[in-house]
């Protein structure tokens, strides 16, 4: 039997999870605003509440996992000597073309999140997370990375120079400062006000990214956009020993 654990400090009561399961093992407790196990014996282990739990705060016990699998040098190198042909890379170095791109981009990304927020409401976070997990899991990596902090350093060069990375970690306090960000020039640019969807996606993304890289659960405590710089304020909390 499979056993469904909730880790309360964790949850942010989303209630994504009761409304996810397939078979009712969950219910949503209004006076706490925590999701809690109803029926666990319904529970067949498709992983679709811990896969759209923001916060990670769901696990299983009694049921298989999927295993993430690295690229290290030599098998990077053996796939691109099997692989024929070359690869054709462009380099746009004409600022009037690259704004046309970001104007494209800019208006598309709009677009997205007005559709997702007119469709999946307060569900929208979910979508952020489960999109950065799927970064993380196809982007080359050399090595497994052996701590958070190692963590933090790749997602710094993977997501620059679109966004200007900070963090800083005191005890279970992380603290993420973004300098450069394109959404924020977008929002500038169009009149949006900060702190809106396209934020709420980009951090989700962020976490489920470093989530999905390290195993740590981020839990956002607090958002302060600004027009110069933005702060995340997420605690965090030491991955679920499987």
């Amino acid at each position: 039997m499979i056993k469904v654990l909730i880790d309360e400090d964790a949850c942010v009561g989303c209630a994504l999870c009761v409304d996810e399961c397939p078979t009712d093992v969950f219910e949503f407790d209004e006076e706490k605003s925590l999701p809690f196990v109803k029926r666990e014996n319904e529970c067949f282990g498709c992983f679709s509440c811990s896969e759209v739990c923001p916060a990670e705060a769901i696990t299983h016990e009694g049921a298989e996992l999927s295993r993430n699998f690295y690229h290290d040098n030599y098998a990077l190198d053996l796939a691109a000597k099997l692989t024929p042909g070359t690869s054709q890379t462009s380099d746009v170095t004409d600022k009037v073309e690259q704004q046309k791109a970001l104007d494209d981009l800019g208006i598309r990304l709009l677009s997205i999140a007005a559709v997702f927020r007119h469709t999946l409401g307060g569900s929208m976070p979910a979508v952020g997370t489960m999109a950065g997990r799927t970064l993380a899991n196809q982007l080359p990596r050399y090595q497994v990375p052996e701590s958070f902090t190692e963590v933090l350093e790749m997602a710094s060069k993977q997501f620059n120079p679109s966004w200007d990375l900070n963090f800083t970690i005191e005890a279970d306090q992380l603290t993420i400062t973004t300098k450069t960000c394109f959404i924020r020039e977008l929002c500038i640019k169009e009149g949006i006000e900060l702190g809106g969807d396209l934020c709420v996606l980009f951090y989700n993304n962020l976490a489920g990214y470093l989530g999905k890289m390290s195993g740590m659960r981020l839990k956002l405590e607090s958002m302060e956009p600004g027009s110069d710089q933005c702060q995340y304020r997420v605690k965090t909390f030491a991955p679920i020993k499987r």
